[in-house]
């Protein structure tokens, strides 16, 4: 069982960029995250499109914004406390525990995306994550950086 879940926040990166560190995670699954799949100012990231995207690269794709989306009435802790949000938090550790499993969201930040409060909760169960910055660091959930090395 792979015991780390990645995460990415797309911000403005091109579709090249989001593979490069989509490829340098090793993920197989890819679960979106995002409340609303679509960018008005990058067409690439419109869900259909970017969807597309990767499972002509061979990846799973599985949109879960509507359980795990942020965005929510009241905030994203208190969100938390649903019985939605822990189905969807159920369902992505299901899809971790068979493959490794990068989670998409718009926000390029962690520290400004529910992404946070997703990896703490995800923490809390025993999952380590990694938030990918770019193709070559991530940082974990608790802040640390570390750079990734790129194997051929």
């Amino acid at each position: 069982m792979p015991d780390v879940v990645h995460t990415m926040g797309l911000g403005a990166r091109s579709l090249e960029t989001i593979l490069e560190v989509l490829a340098a995670s090793r993920a197989r699954t890819v679960v979106d995250v995002r409340r609303y799949g679509s960018s008005a100012r990058h067409p690439h990231q419109q869900a259909e499109v970017l969807h597309g995207a990767f499972r002509e690269r061979g990846f799973e794709v599985h949109a879960l914004g509507d359980l795990l989306g942020g965005d929510r009435t009241g905030g994203y802790p208190r969100y938390m406390e649903t019985p939605a949000f822990r189905r969807g938090l159920e369902r992505l550790e299901a899809l971790a525990a068979a493959a490794p499993t990068m989670v998409l969201c718009a926000e390029l930040a962690p520290e400004r995306c529910h992404r946070r409060f997703l990896g703490a909760a995800l923490e809390e169960r025993g999952w380590s994550v990694a938030h990918h910055l770019s193709a070559l660091s991530e940082r974990t959930a608790r802040g640390q950086m570390r750079l990734v090395r790129k194997t051929g």
